[in-house]
């Protein structure tokens, strides 16, 4: 069977990335914390200008919400409890009846279903996008129960012998009032620029309550655990 071209700098490439990972032995680090809690501060000091390949589902929230002059708050509204359905917002678009899956929905808006349509395809390919960087691989979300984790793995799938996998747990209980005060003082400070990204404590309350224990037989080779509790407790103070 003939290759094509196109087919052969495929191969080409494909066979450049095996060597580049045998060489340089990646690793993959699944970051495990609530917002607030430093995981942004510790990318940038581990790494410094050789930025990994983040994934980042937050960041592409961030950038659909400006290319419709949203702020982030934004991308999450949900129409008044009695707004009818095919009534307009001049901001949000048509009142809709929500998708099968969003069981607790009583409608939505077309245009927000529109920009998180958007976000999952972005953050889709930039998960598919992963092995084929070449480089070392950071999950940067919560990833506050064995299921969100595993899912963050699912971008080695097929990879993972390729990978030194890391767990980076970052320590939040007893801390979790100073983590919402701190997440607060963002927020204003983000308002203060015209820009919104609330989490509301009660967020903040599922997530602590959904948190489970990072465990090697998820399939780490390692767990590493970064302790700021004492920095936020600081931060916090501030306020």
């Amino acid at each position: 069977m003939k290759i094509t071209n196109k087919q052969l700098r495929q191969i080409i490439k494909e066979e450049l990335n095996r060597v580049l990972r045998e060489n340089m032995g990646l690793k993959m680090f699944v970051l495990v914390g609530p917002p607030s809690v430093g995981k942004s501060t510790w990318i940038n000091k581990t790494f410094g200008q050789n930025r990994p390949y983040v994934i980042n589902r937050d960041d592409i929230v961030e950038d659909v919400a400006s290319e419709y002059g949203w702020t982030y708050d934004d991308m999450f509204a949900t129409p008044p409890q009695d707004a009818e359905i095919g009534s307009v917002d001049q901001k949000y678009g048509e009142v809709q009846k929500p998708p099968s899956w969003m069981t607790w929905a009583k409608s939505v808006f077309s245009t927000v279903m529109e920009a998180n349509g958007k976000v999952h395809n972005l953050f889709t390919q930039r998960v598919a996008g992963a092995v084929d960087s070449g480089q070392d691989i950071v999950v940067d979300m919560t990833n506050m129960n064995k299921r969100a984790r595993s899912g963050a793995l699912k971008a080695i799938e097929g990879s993972e012998d390729q990978y030194e996998k890391i767990a980076v747990v970052f320590e939040s209980q007893g801390a979790e009032e100073f983590i919402k005060a701190v997440a607060q003082k963002r927020a204003e400070a983000a308002a203060r620029m015209g820009k919104s990204k609330t989490i509301p404590p009660a967020v903040f309350d599922r997530m602590f309550a959904s948190f489970e224990d990072v465990s090697m037989d998820e399939g780490f080779d390692e767990i590493v655990s970064v302790d700021n509790r004492q920095l936020l407790q600081q931060l916090a103070s501030e306020i």
